[in-house]
């Protein structure tokens, strides 16, 4: 799984201050009440550091954790061209990740990422901060018109990853209030050469635990190439909530 992170940051966003979608997140955090002026943050699987950058304008420190030794070189190599001196990295699996090494955190954020995709890890975030946990995950709906087919072929589901569905249900069984949440719609338009959009099948498909089959790859993409690009827009919503810590948290750090 290291590895495929470490391919995808090759093609992964790299960070751009104050863009809209960014910004809309964040304004639901603060409609929460939530400040990262001067706070002690950490950001959960943060790939190239799109929330920890935009963060570490405003945190007294943020730690970025992920396994992707490429995507955290991303962030560091983007933290020192923006002269940002309180950003962190840290190379580890959430679950291995040793809490008691860092500074108290005040703030814990996760954006869409497979670190919390078991109740078990999702619960080691909740004991991990002293003031809330910014929560950024898939919503109840995933579909895409160009991959679907392709999985079909290989036998394979197109899968809606654990979200904030399933978030809602762990805190409810742990007996926690119904935070404030919300759906947004999420889609985008995927734009790809050739060679991209084979990258893009196999990358999903071993993803999903599926072994690429170049052969059916390379044919079904060749048959929706026009103009020499794949384009198609990809469908998917995503679930924000914030939740406030509880008296009763253990903390972990």
């Amino acid at each position: 799984m290291r590895q495929l992170w470490n391919q995808k940051a090759k093609s992964f966003p790299r960070f751009k201050k104050d863009t809209a979608d960014t910004l809309e997140i964040l304004d639901f955090f603060a409609s929460c009440g939530v400040s990262f002026k001067d706070k002690t943050i950490l950001d959960i699987g943060c790939g190239n550091g799109r929330f920890t950058l935009q963060l570490a304008f405003l945190a007294k420190r943020i730690y970025g954790s992920d396994i992707s030794e490429s995507m955290l070189a991303n962030l560091e190599n983007d933290a020192k061209d923006l002269g940002l001196a309180n950003v962190i990295a840290l190379h580890s699996a959430w679950d291995s990740l040793d809490l008691s090494k860092l500074e108290p955190i005040e703030l814990t954020f996760a954006s869409m990422t497979p670190a919390l995709n078991n109740k078990k890890s999702f619960e080691k975030a909740l004991h991990s901060y002293t003031q809330g946990f910014c929560y950024v995950g898939w919503g109840r709906r995933r579909a895409s018109s160009f991959l679907e087919p392709i999985f079909k072929e290989h036998n394979l589901t197109f899968l809606l990853p654990v979200g904030l569905p399933d978030v809602l249900k762990w805190l409810k069984e742990l007996g926690y209030p119904k935070p404030k949440h919300c759906y947004k719609n999420a889609n985008y338009i995927f734009d790809a050469s050739r060679e991209e959009a084979i990258e893009h099948v196999v990358w999903n498909i071993r993803v999903h635990d599926g072994e690429p089959d170049m052969e059916k790859i390379t044919r079904y993409v060749d048959s929706q190439l026009i103009n020499n690009r794949i384009v198609y827009e990809h469908e998917r919503e995503i679930g924000v909530c914030f939740i406030p810590f509880r008296q009763e948290n253990e903390q972990q750090n």
